[in-house]
C-alpha cells in the first residue's frame, strides 16, 4: 500500500557561502548580478507579471534510499507555501511571492525509467502521485536521460508518460504539439514557454526537437518580439556542435528571456551565458531547493528558494 502522508511545512537543508546571494538570519543580503536586456521589450505596453518555479532531477526510484522522496515531499511543501508568505529578497523589490502560474521540471524525472518510480510503489510514492497530485499548480515536466532506456534507464516507461500527457492535454493551456508527441508549448500572457525534454537536438532520444522549436517559434511568436523561455534537461555545452549552431541559428533573432536546464546536480543555482543568451542550471532540488521566476514590467528576477524564510543565488535582468 502507498504511503499517502504529505507533509505540510519542513525545514529546508541550508547551505553557505553562497556566491550572488547571501542569507543571512533574520534577513536577506543579495549580491547579484544585472543584466540589461533589450531596450524594446518596454516599447511593447504590455504589463507583464508571471510567475513560476522550475525545478529538475526529482529521480523517483533507487535515489529514495538517499531519502530523495521526502527531500521531494518538502520542496513540495514549501512550494505550496511560500506564496503570499514570502517575500522576495530587497535586490529583487521585496514583494511578495505571487502564486506561480506552475512548476517546470527540467528532467531525469525518475532514476531508471519504471512504471514504479512513475507510480509509485509499496512504501514510496513516485513521482507523478507528488508533483502531479499534491502540487498546487499545473506542472509541466519534459524527460531526462534517466527516464529514458537506451541512455540511463532501463525502462522508457517515463519518457511515454510524459508524452502520453502531452498527447492528451494533460497540462493547462498546452497549445502547440509536436508531431512525434514529445515536445511542447503554452502562453503565459504575453510569455511563451517551450519544452524540448532532453534538449535541442535532432536524432535519437532527442526526437528531432530543433525541427519542432523552429516551427513552433515562427507560428506563434513570429515577429512579436514577446519574450520566450526555453527549458530542458542537458546543458547545451553537451550538444554536438552542429546541433549548437543549429540551435542558435533558431532563436537568435528571438527575445529569449531565459533557457533553463538541469542534469548537473550542482549545489547551487548557476547563471551563465551562451552566445549572449542567459542560462540558468537548476538542478539543486536535492540540496533542498527550487528556482522562482518572476517576469515584470522592468525585468526578469530569478531566486534560488533555499527554505521556507531564505534565498540563495539571485539575479536581476533590467529592460531599462
Amino acid at each position: 500500500m502507498r504511503s499517502n502522508n504529505r507533509i505540510s511545512r519542513r525545514q529546508f537543508i541550508k547551505t553557505t557561502g553562497l556566491t550572488a546571494c547571501t542569507a543571512l538570519m533574520g534577513g536577506n543580503i543579495c549580491k547579484a548580478k544585472v543584466y540589461k536586456g533589450k531596450t524594446h521589450w518596454l516599447t511593447t505596453g504590455k504589463d507583464y507579471n508571471v510567475t513560476f518555479f522550475i525545478t529538475a532531477d526529482t529521480h523517483y526510484g533507487t535515489l529514495q534510499v538517499l531519502n530523495n522522496e521526502q527531500l521531494n515531499k518538502d520542496i513540495i511543501a514549501n512550494m505550496n507555501n511560500i506564496p503570499d508568505n514570502l517575500n522576495f529578497p530587497a535586490f529583487l523589490g521585496g514583494k511578495l511571492v505571487q502564486q506561480p502560474r506552475g512548476v517546470l521540471v527540467a528532467g531525469d524525472l525518475t532514476d531508471l525509467g519504471e512504471q514504479s518510480e512513475w507510480n509509485g510503489y509499496a512504501a514510496y510514492d513516485g513521482f507523478i502521485d507528488d508533483y502531479g497530485e499534491s502540487l498546487n499548480y499545473p506542472l509541466y515536466e519534459g524527460y531526462g536521460n534517466h527516464d529514458v532506456e537506451s541512455l540511463l534507464g532501463t525502462s522508457n516507461y517515463a519518457r511515454e508518460r510524459v508524452k502520453y500527457r502531452t498527447q492528451n492535454y494533460l497540462r493547462t493551456g498546452v497549445n502547440n504539439i509536436s508531431s512525434n508527441g514529445y515536445h511542447y508549448s503554452w502562453d503565459w500572457d504575453q510569455l511563451h514557454l517551450v519544452c524540448l525534454n532532453l534538449g535541442p537536438g535532432t536524432s535519437g532520444e532527442f526526437f528531432n526537437s530543433l525541427a519542432f522549436l523552429a516551427s513552433d517559434l515562427s507560428a506563434n511568436v513570429g515577429s512579436s518580439d514577446r519574450p520566450v523561455v526555453i527549458y530542458f534537461h542537458y546543458n547545451i555545452g553537451s550538444a554536438p556542435a552542429a546541433d549548437q549552431n543549429t540551435f542558435y541559428n533558431i532563436i537568435k533573432n528571438y527575445n529569449i528571456v531565459a533557457i533553463f536546464h538541469g542534469h548537473a546536480h550542482i549545489p547551487e543555482l548557476q547563471i551563465s551565458q551562451w552566445q549572449g543568451f542567459d542560462v540558468y542550471n537548476v538542478g539543486t532540488f536535492h540540496m533542498g531547493k527550487f528556482t522562482v521566476a518572476h517576469l515584470r514590467p522592468d525585468g526578469f528576477a530569478v531566486a534560488e528558494c533555499t527554505g521556507e524564510d531564505s534565498w540563495g543565488v539571485a539575479s536581476l535582468k533590467t529592460f531599462a
